[in-house]
């Protein structure tokens, strides 16, 4: 990822074990999330994502295989916008069970505003 444009960047969660935040700056937006599983254990119930603790404004239920690694689909990011002005926080949480997962998530943004 060392050759993305300028105005893209790479922000990153390693070793997610359990529910967490990342903040995405202000003025940018989601262009893409990747999803690594380093385990052979799935994500019971998958993952969602939202704005505020248990919301699901960003992501309802993407669903982590075993051992995967995989890009969410455009559909399935029903948000990718956010506040021009203050960085937004955003809640990565199950759905029902970690199951001892482990997982790596990368969130390509870019800076528009």
């Amino acid at each position: 990822m060392s050759h993305l444009p300028s105005s893209i960047k790479k922000i990153s969660l390693f070793n997610v074990t359990s529910n967490t935040t990342i903040v995405i700056p202000k003025g940018h937006v989601i262009i893409d999330i990747i999803i690594e599983n380093t385990t052979a254990n799935i994500v019971t119930g998958g993952i969602k994502i939202g704005t505020t603790s248990g919301g699901i404004d960003v992501i309802v239920a993407l669903p982590v295989g075993a051992n995967s690694l995989s890009t969410v689909l455009s559909a399935d990011i029903l948000k990718r916008v956010f506040s021009k002005s203050s960085d937004q926080t955003l809640y990565v949480e199950t759905v029902t069970l970690w199951n001892s997962s482990n997982l790596n998530i990368d969130f390509l943004v870019s800076k528009i505003i």
